[in-house]
């Protein structure tokens, strides 16, 4: 038998989490694009040193037997996909691209679908 991991410590953290841990990556998505960079930072900064241990922690489960509890911190975790690029690539939460990303048609096989 496997050891349990210990849930993360997320204790000073709970606005964030209810800010980015939303259900769907279109979620995540219009958080970044409505966020101002000074929130995406402050969220990716405060998530980062976590990471690991949060993917950790979460890796002892199947996906869709993550514990309720846990699923605002999964749904950060993944939210940390959506702001890496705003954060080390772009500078900014969304690229001028003349492209409104809103309107591209979402794959209907991520986890966080539900049942379709």
């Amino acid at each position: 038998m496997s050891k349990q991991i210990k849930r993360p410590d997320f204790s000073g953290m709970d606005t964030q989490l209810a800010a980015w841990g939303l259900p769907t990556t279109e979620d995540r998505l219009e958080k970044r694009l409505e966020s101002s960079m000074d929130e995406i930072r402050s969220f990716y900064e405060a998530m980062l040193p976590r990471l690991s241990e949060v993917i950790e922690y979460l890796n002892q489960f199947p996906l869709e037997s993550i514990p309720e509890q846990d699923q605002p911190m999964a749904r950060a975790a993944l939210a940390m996909c959506e702001i890496d690029n705003a954060v080390n690539k772009w500078g900014a939460a969304v690229v001028d691209t003349g492209i409104d990303v809103r309107k591209f048609i979402p794959k209907k096989s991520f986890a966080d679908r539900g049942a379709a």
